[in-house]
C-alpha cells in the first residue's frame, strides 16, 4: 500500500508545473463560489427578516389599518356581520370590542371565532379580514327542534310550587331563548333538564329526531314527547276528539303507532281523558293507570 502510494506522489510531481496550476485554480474558484453562495444566503435570510418586521410594524402602527373605533362612522363601523335572525346583533358585536383602533393584522380569527360560538343562538361563525381595516362575519345560527319548560321560580302554592318558562332547544341539546319568529308545530320535549351535561340532552333530542324522522307523516298530531324514561320514549297524540299519552319503547315506531290508528275506534268509548296507553308490546295495547290514580284501567 505504501509503494502504491508512493508510485502516485512519482506520478503527480511528474506532471508539468502548469497542469497543476490549473488544477489548484480550479479548487480555489469553487471555494469562492461556495463562500459566495453561502454569504448571499445569510444575505438574504436576514434581509427576508428585516423586511418582513418592517412589514409588520407597519400593518400595526399606520393607522390606515386600524379597525374603525365604535361611533366613529355611523355609516361603517368595520364588522359586517351576516346571517343574524335570532342572536342579539349587540352581542356579537361586544366580541369584537378590544379589537376597535388596533391593527387588523392583531385580529385572531379562529379566536374570535370561538368566542361567537359562546353567544346566544350562535352555532357556527367565521370570521375573514378584509384590507385595510375591515372584518367579514358570517354567523350560523342554531335551529330549534322543540320547546322545553324550565323552571323559572317557585309560586308558594304547594300544588304547583314551581313556574316554568318556554325556551327552546336544538339538536345539539343546546337550550335556547326565545326570540324573534319561532318556526311553527314544535313539539314541547320533556325529560330534558337545565342542569344536565350537554351531552345527555344531545343524547335525548336526538332519540326524538330518529322517532319524529320515522313518524313524519304524522309529525303535525304529536304535540308533546317524553324522553325522561331512557327505555322508552312517550308520545302525545291528537286524534279527533281527544289525546292519547302512547307508549312507543325504543323501535318500531311506525309499526306500534298503526297498531293503535286501527284500533282506536274499537277502544274510543272506553278511554277515559287523556288515556295513557303501551303498545310497545308486541301486538298489544295496554291501559296503563295514571301515578295519581285519577283513571282506572
Amino acid at each position: 500500500m505504501a509503494r502504491r502510494k508512493k508510485q502516485e506522489e512519482e506520478i503527480e510531481e511528474q506532471k508539468p508545473a502548469s497542469e497543476r496550476n490549473v488544477v489548484s485554480r480550479d479548487t480555489i474558484r469553487t471555494a469562492l463560489r461556495f463562500t459566495f453562495w453561502t454569504l448571499s444566503l445569510v444575505v438574504s435570510v436576514f434581509a427576508v427578516a428585516w423586511i418582513t418586521l418592517q412589514g409588520e410594524q407597519f400593518l400595526t402602527n399606520d393607522p390606515r389599518f386600524h379597525l374603525p373605533a365604535r361611533g366613529a362612522s355611523a355609516r361603517d363601523e368595520g364588522v359586517e356581520v351576516r346571517g343574524l335572525k335570532n342572536a342579539s346583533k349587540s352581542a356579537v358585536m361586544r366580541v369584537f370590542e378590544n379589537d376597535r383602533g388596533r391593527s387588523l393584522a392583531d385580529v385572531d380569527p379562529d379566536r374570535r371565532r370561538m368566542q361567537l360560538r359562546a353567544v346566544d343562538w350562535v352555532r357556527d361563525a367565521s370570521v375573514r379580514r378584509i384590507w385595510p381595516n375591515h372584518l367579514d362575519v358570517e354567523v350560523t345560527e342554531r335551529e330549534p327542534v322543540a320547546f322545553v319548560q324550565v323552571a323559572s321560580g317557585f309560586t308558594g302554592n304547594f300544588e304547583n310550587p314551581v313556574t316554568y318558562k318556554p325556551m327552546l332547544i336544538d339538536a345539539d341539546g343546546v337550550i335556547l331563548r326565545l326570540r324573534g319568529s319561532v318556526p311553527a308545530n314544535l313539539p314541547l320535549l320533556t325529560g330534558v333538564r337545565v342542569s344536565e351535561d350537554v351531552e345527555v340532552r344531545r343524547a335525548r333530542v336526538l332519540r326524538m329526531m330518529r322517532m319524529l324522522d320515522e313518524l313524519r307523516d304524522f309529525r303535525d298530531r304529536i304535540p308533546e314527547i317524553d324522553v325522561s324514561d331512557p327505555e322508552s320514549i312517550r308520545i302525545t297524540y291528537q286524534m279527533q276528539d281527544q289525546q292519547v299519552i302512547l307508549i312507543l319503547g325504543n323501535e318500531r315506531f311506525l309499526e306500534r303507532l298503526n297498531i293503535f290508528i286501527r284500533h282506536y275506534d274499537g277502544i274510543r268509548d272506553r278511554l277515559p281523558p287523556r288515556a295513557i296507553l303501551d303498545v310497545s308490546l308486541e301486538g298489544r295495547i295496554t291501559a296503563i293507570e295514571p301515578a295519581d290514580g285519577a283513571h282506572k284501567k
